[in-house]
């Protein structure tokens, strides 16, 4: 869970402002897309395990 917070915060800044040659329309793709949400669903529900 660790490693995926990582990457989806490291990610995030990427897809939502971009960079000088990085149009994140451009740069990511649908699978990306899929395999963010399903690592994001995994920690969720992993999380979910936890409270009361």
């Amino acid at each position: 869970m660790v490693e995926i917070s990582k990457r989806l915060r490291k990610e995030r800044e990427l897809a939502f402002y971009g960079d000088i040659d990085f149009i994140p329309t451009e740069e990511y793709s649908e699978k990306d897309a899929r395999q963010a949400l399903e690592a994001a669903q995994f920690v969720v529900e992993k999380v979910k395990t936890l409270l009361p």
